[in-house]
């Protein structure tokens, strides 16, 4: 049995549960997939649509130890929460818990030498905060190119070369974490990388005023194994690998990189008339030595 069936396996608990996850389905008329930004929160419009898929998605609490960045493209771990939560300004919160994600990942992730934050975004569930609300389609926050892009405006040109030449790793991680109380609502759901084929995944431009990004929307697959981590505290966080490159062995040999689809979802035990869910995602830039 490989590694990855083992690990799922293993899991299981009250709390496995099973809700709709929403999948890409492309446009019409064969066009490109593409979404245009129209708000500096990131929310515009896009020339698709998303179709909810009812789906099992196990429950990872008290076996996180199971999983890592480097075989799942996702990690979980306890750091207690930066003081301050009570601040009513959000730049305030997004400055402390971005000064806590960079050492939470220099705790974390061996071998890493320079993290350098990109994006910090709160989100909230209650129907009032129409522009950032969790995000209910599956995806991958950047596709190769787009994660390469960001490292060539936040990295020195000597950075870039090194990374190119094979001598240096640059990871994308978000460091993903509840802002108050417990998550019991809009939970996020994530898959273990090798279980998302590269079939599955579908290239979406975004196209901002000053430049084009790219992320990876994904299509349904049957063999696709989604988990979540039950009833999350403000003293832990969600590691997801967004990008990697550098490549690691499947279950069957073959080396691929490693990066975490995710979305959050509603439990099918949970009303959808909870909106309780407060949470901030930090995205960093992480550099090691290519051993």
């Amino acid at each position: 049995m490989d590694n990855a069936n083992a690990d799922w396996k293993q899991l299981g608990s009250q709390h496995d549960t099973a809700g709709y996850l929403h999948f890409y389905q492309p446009p019409k008329d064969d066009l490109m997939p593409a979404f245009v930004v129209t708000h500096p929160s990131g929310a515009g419009q896009k020339n698709y649509k998303h179709d909810p898929v009812l789906i099992s998605i196990r429950d990872i609490r008290h076996r996180e130890a199971l999983f890592s960045l480097d075989r799942h493209s996702f990690a979980a771990v306890t750091r207690i929460a930066p003081p301050g939560l009570d601040s009513t300004d959000d730049e305030t919160l997004k400055q402390m818990y971005a000064l806590d994600a960079v050492q939470t990942i220099f705790d974390n992730v061996a071998g890493s030498t320079k993290v350098v934050v990109f994006d910090k975004t709160i989100r909230r569930a209650t129907p009032s905060e129409a522009l950032c609300r969790p995000v209910r389609k599956v995806h991958i926050d950047q596709t190769p190119s787009a994660a390469m892009l960001r490292a060539e405006q936040h990295l020195s040109k000597f950075e870039i070369q090194a990374i190119s030449a094979g001598k240096t790793r640059v990871r994308l991680i978000n460091v993903w974490r509840p802002l108050e109380s417990t998550v019991t609502d809009h939970p996020l759901a994530f898959a273990e990388s090798n279980s998302i084929e590269e079939a599955d995944l579908v290239k979406v431009k975004h196209v901002y005023p000053n430049l084009v990004g790219e992320t990876f929307a994904v299509k349904h697959n049957p063999g696709q194994r989604f988990c979540y981590w039950s009833l999350m505290t403000i003293n832990e966080a969600l590691l997801l690998q967004c990008y990697d490159s550098r490549a690691q062995p499947d279950e069957s040999g073959h080396k691929r990189c490693m990066r975490c689809a995710h979305a959050s979802f509603t439990p099918l035990t949970v009303s959808e008339k909870n909106d309780n869910r407060q949470s901030i995602e930090v995205r960093c830039l992480v550099l090691a030595e290519n051993s």
